[in-house]
């Protein structure tokens, strides 16, 4: 069963740097095996706030996996757009206070303003993504996880390439005992 393709999409930071994560990890060559930051950067229009360039940039300066992953997709701003989110139109005239980081409610309301199909987030435990899916309006919430399944489960990838992708993403983000990545890995057996 595949989902409605997803066209354009508003990412926050985490779905990026996740994204990203192979391409920075020494064990994972994206030149033989899928590369799921240039997937989505190829496959739909993406956009995100100014905070998430902000965010990426202040993960840039670390010296591990997570600032060599921000510093990829800084380097590939050509495949992206960057829209002021609040100078949309029905958008407030300043940032919400939603109980969530800057960069995930700056592109909530930037998602909710160019009426996406998809709101990219690495949120999928805890309050966040509840408040995400609360606060999001018509944009299906999409976590990461889910996304690389789906690429799988639309055949742009193997089963088996998406369950490495996600292995390989697992140990960096702390998805590795997450129920719902278990669940989603069930999937691709």
């Amino acid at each position: 069963m595949s989902r409605p393709r997803l066209r354009t999409v508003v990412a926050d930071t985490s779905a990026l740097v996740s994204l990203a994560v192979p391409r920075a990890d020494t064990d994972y060559d994206t030149d033989t095996a899928p590369d799921p930051l240039q997937y989505l950067l190829t496959s739909c229009a993406v956009s995100v706030p100014p905070e998430v360039i902000t965010e990426l940039r202040e993960i840039s300066q670390y010296q591990d996996v997570h600032g060599a992953a921000a510093t990829t997709v800084l380097a590939a701003r050509d495949h992206y757009t960057v829209e002021d989110t609040y100078k949309q139109a029905d958008t407030p005239e300043s940032r919400p206070t939603l109980g969530l980081d800057n960069g995930e409610t700056d592109g909530i309301v930037l998602a909710n303003a160019l009426d996406v199909d998809g709101f990219l987030t690495g949120e999928f435990g805890g309050t966040n993504f509840a408040l995400i899916h609360a606060v999001l309006q018509g944009s299906r919430i999409v976590p990461i996880p889910r996304l690389i399944c789906d690429y799988a489960r639309n055949e742009h990838m193997t089963h088996e390439e998406a369950r490495t992708l996600i292995t390989t993403i697992s140990p960096h983000r702390s998805w590795e005992n997450s129920p719902y990545v278990a669940q989603l890995l069930g999937l691709l057996e």
